[in-house]
Parts: structure tokens; C-alpha cells; sequence
């Protein structure tokens, strides 16, 4: 019987190691492929929460300081209406702008005690524009936000339009407008769309709705665009004045209910009420930059002085008090509304009187219709004025006078000092009287013969720029003047330091 040897296997054929060599390098190759797509799903996945995240935090950015403001501007020609110097980047597309109340620029402007408050006010609003990107930005656009810059606190470092700066908030904005728009609710205005930026503005100009479409690049090898869109909605918080008609129906100015809305009339805090208003404003050297006033503050209702620095130069919103006082009356002048297209009834007669011991007048015929023209008129008269003359305001004549005329309903002054002249005279007399005190002559005429005349009483109310002459306590001089000419029953005195 013959006895077979099976052969021995010691190791893998040459067909098996080619097989096994083959499956090893497609495993190795599948694994590395599903690696690779797995870190760029990472890539992409990091590239799209980083814009995700950019978008987000530019929308809420934007909605804290609508929640912040009184009115939102949906038409670039009234940025103007606040400041002829308001303004934004000549190289952006306006988008939308919004109208901040006054401010507090440390924590020192608000009383402990709760008394009152330091408020600065905004010269301009805060505007809200598109531009092509620059170098060193994402393409194609950024969105851009021109305005007051601010402080690690939140507070706004400066008030004042030349202090406003430009900031991008967001880079790399897209071109298409071919996205999905956000759906505005009715009564709204219509949807506006700028490149990759759509909003809509309720009627009221009080809420918002904001839509964002943002590109960027994926991170890695392919440097793929990947898009991204969010959107968010909110409102003001701030009560806007021009929206509420502060004037009643009541004789003395239902003339001004028609047109007048809070703040649109009103002046340092004084609201017009009647249709027929004079302006006595200071102009002599006390207003000047150079001249230094005693410095102190009022503590617990007395004055008291600083001694450190003595003598200081104030300002307002940065600016000296009689630079101020320009400013913020041409303003006001601006946002009246013109008499040319208003009836009779409803036309507003205005006169400016500046005085430095002597008057000067921006009518010499007295109080007329403020026209497109007198307006014109009345900027060339406040920008050529000076604060030179070192002498005290000297009122009396032109409030005695303004007491019989009946083309003036009410007389608002504003002074930084006190007159060196007190008394009637035979060479200065008030309303026929040459003897006694101008203050007590003039309430004495305006309360019992002045107010049953068919005119009624004359409204006398006051500013009191860095003194406070309204109450005498409040100032180192024990001097109220202003405060008692402003004591009848509509009139009030207004304390701006």
C-alpha cells in the first residue's frame, strides 16, 4: 500500500498576498476617504457656525440700539431735520437710521438721590448704511454703522456729531437680492432690499424687521462659498414726543394743536403755547468761552463753590455756552414748520432779540411769518452773532414792551447771568411805572391787567444756562431773576447746566 504525502503549506501564495494587498489598500483608502469627508463636514460645519454666529450677533447688536431709541428713519433727508451737520459716509447706501433720546455719559450724570438727571443731548441719529467692502474685509459689501462711539460700560463717549465714527458690523454682505425675503406684517411699509440686507418699518416708525444674507469661505483646500441668512424684529422703547400731541384743546393754544408735537416745538425743554413767540437771547461776554464762572454744585439744595479747579469755562455737549445756544436755537427753528403753505390761524410769528446791554433785532418791524425766506433770515442773524460786549443783559425794555403787544403770546429768554439793572426809572420805565422792582412790575401787570385783556396773559418762561437763576438758593448770588419772571400759572424756568 502506498503511503501519499500531502504537501505543506509554510506561507501565502503570491495570488493570495496580491488579494490580501489589494483589500487592504481600498480599506486604507475608504477609511481615509470618509476622513477626509468627515474634516471637511467639519470645515464646513466651522465655517457656517462662525457666519451663523456673525450675522446673529450684528442683528442683535442693531436690535439693542433700536430698543434703545425713540423713532426709527426710513427716509435719508430726515437725518437732516435733527442737525444741518448731520451726515454719513459718502461712500455707503443709506439703509435706515435711528433717533436716540438724550443721554447720560458716566454714572455721576444721574442723582443719587433721585432729584434729576445730567441727560446730553444726540446731536445727530445713528445711521445705518451699505458699501462696497474694503481691502482687508470679506467681499462683496459690509454693513456699516455711523455714530457715537461708546465706552466698555455702554455708555456713549461724546454726544456730538464731530465725534461720530464709522464701525463695520459686518463684512462679507451678499449682492443677490434672489433669496427668500421675510414676510412684513400689514399695515407696514413695504419691504425695502438692498443687496443682501431686507427690512420693513412699521407705520409708526416704532418697530423693525431685519434680514441678513452674509457670505464666506470654507476653510480648507476647496475654499467653497458658503451663505448664510438670519433675520430678527423688535421695536423702540423709548417714547418718541413727536408722536403725541402734548397740547389740549384749551384756548391759549389750540392755534398750535394742530401742528406742534412734543419735541418738535419745544426748545431746551421749553414747549411752545402759543403761535406768536419772542426770543431774548444773551449775547454778551458772560456766554463767551472765555469767560470763567465761579465753579461749584448744588448740595442739598444750596450752592456750594468748588475750589478746585475756582473758576471754570462750562459747556454743553462739548460745546461753550454761547456756541450752544446757536446751535440748539437753529435747530429748533428748523423743525417748525414753515408758514408758507399753513393757513392764517395757523402760521407761526417769531422774533429774535439778542442782548448785550442793547438790543438787536432780527425784525425791526417786530414778530413776523416764519416762511422758508425768514427762516433763511433768521440762521444768517444767529450765525453772525458774537459774544464779545462785556457788558450785562439789560431785558427790560423789550419784556415791558412785549407785555402791551398783542402780536406776542410768549416771550422765552435765556441768559447765563443776571442784569446789573433791577429797578424802573424815569429813564427806563415798564408799562407807565418808573419806580419799583422790573420783576414785580411785570407779574403785577401781566396777572391783573395784561390777562383780562382779550389777549390773555403773556407766557414769560426762562433758561438758565450753567447758573441757575431760577431759585436762589441754587446760586452763589442768591438771585432768581429768571425764576420770577417765569412764576405765572403756564410759565415755567428751565435750569441747563
Amino acid at each position: 500500500m502506498m503511503n501519499i504525502k500531502m504537501p505543506q503549506k509554510d506561507g501565502f501564495s503570491i495570488i493570495e498576498l496580491i488579494i490580501a494587498g489589494a483589500i487592504s489598500v481600498t480599506a486604507i483608502g475608504v477609511g481615509f476617504s470618509l476622513l477626509q469627508i468627515a474634516l471637511k463636514g467639519n470645515k464646513i460645519d466651522e465655517t457656517q457656525m462662525g457666519l451663523n454666529g456673525r450675522i446673529n450677533d450684528t442683528l442683535d447688536f442693531i436690535l439693542d440700539e433700536v430698543k434703545a431709541s425713540k423713532r426709527i428713519i426710513d427716509n435719508e433727508t430726515e437725518i437732516l431735520q435733527f442737525n444741518q451737520n448731520c451726515t454719513f459716509p459718502d461712500d455707503s447706501q443709506f439703509l435706515f437710521g435711528i433717533n436716540l433720546p438724550d443721554q447720560a455719559l458716566v454714572r455721576s450724570d444721574y442723582d443719587p438721590k433721585g432729584g434729576q438727571f445730567n441727560l446730553n443731548q444726540v446731536e445727530c441719529p445713528i445711521v445705518y448704511s451699505l458699501r462696497a467692502s474694503s481691502n482687508n474685509e470679506k467681499k462683496p459689501f459690509s454693513l456699516i454703522r455711523y455714530g457715537p462711539q461708546y465706552n466698555e460700560s455702554g455708555y456713549y463717549i461724546s454726544p456730538s456729531y464731530i465725534q461720530f465714527q464709522e464701525t463695520t458690523l459686518l463684512d462679507g454682505i451678499t449682492d443677490s437680492t434672489n433669496y427668500k425675503k421675510i414676510s412684513c406684517p400689514n399695515k407696514w411699509g413695504d419691504i425695502k432690499t438692498v443687496k443682501g440686507i431686507s427690512f420693513c418699518i412699521d407705520e409708526f416708525k416704532k418697530a423693525i424687521e431685519i434680514q441678513i444674507e452674509a457670505s464666506d469661505l470654507q476653510k480648507g483646500i476647496d475654499k467653497n462659498e458658503i451663505r448664510s441668512i438670519a433675520s430678527i424684529g423688535g421695536f423702540t422703547s423709548i417714547q418718541d414726543e413727536n408722536q403725541i400731541n402734548i397740547y389740549q384743546n384749551e384756548p391759549n393754544n389750540e392755534q398750535l394743536s394742530s401742528f406742534c408735537f412734543g419735541s418738535q416745538c419745544c426748545w431746551m425743554g421749553i414747549c411752545l403755547k402759543s403761535n406768536k413767540v419772542t426770543y431774548i437771547i444773551d449775547n454778551s461776554f458772560f456766554m463767551n468761552e472765555d469767560y470763567l464762572h465761579l465753579n461749584g454744585q448744588v448740595i442739598d439744595g444750596s450752592w456750594e463753590q468748588i475750589d478746585e479747579p475756582e473758576l471754570i469755562s462750562p459747556t454743553i455737549n462739548g460745546k461753550n455756552l454761547f456756541e450752544y445756544t446757536i446751535n440748539s436755537l437753529k435747530q429748533h427753528i428748523n423743525k417748525l414748520p414753515s408758514s408758507n403753505n399753513l393757513s392764517e390761524e395757523n402760521k407761526i410769528y417769531i422774533q429774535i432779540i439778542s442782548n448785550n446791554g442793547s438790543s438787536n433785532y432780527l425784525f425791526e418791524d417786530g414778530p413776523q411769518a416764519l416762511t422758508s425766506e425768514n427762516k433763511i433770515a433768521a440762521f444768517s442773524f444767529l450765525n453772525n452773532l458774537t459774544a464779545e460786549v462785556e457788558t450785562a443783559i439789560n431785558p427790560w425794555e423789550d419784556v415791558c414792551r412785549s407785555l402791551e403787544s398783542e402780536y406776542i403770546g410768549q416771550l422765552i429768554i435765556l441768559s447765563a447771568w443776571k442784569p446789573s439793572t433791577i429797578k424802573a426809572s424815569i429813564l427806563q420805565p415798564c408799562v407807565g411805572r418808573e419806580d419799583g422792582n422790573f420783576e414785580e412790575i411785570i407779574d403785577d401787570y401781566n396777572q391783573l391787567t395784561r390777562s383780562k385783556s382779550a389777549i390773555g396773559a403773556l407766557v414769560i418762561d426762562s433758561i438758565s444756562l450753567y447758573n441757575n437763576f431760577c431759585e436762589s438758593s441754587k446760586n452763589i448770588f442768591a438771585n432768581d431773576w429768571l425764576g420770577s419772571l417765569s412764576k405765572g400759572p403756564e410759565s415755567f424756568c428751565v435750569h441747563i447746566k
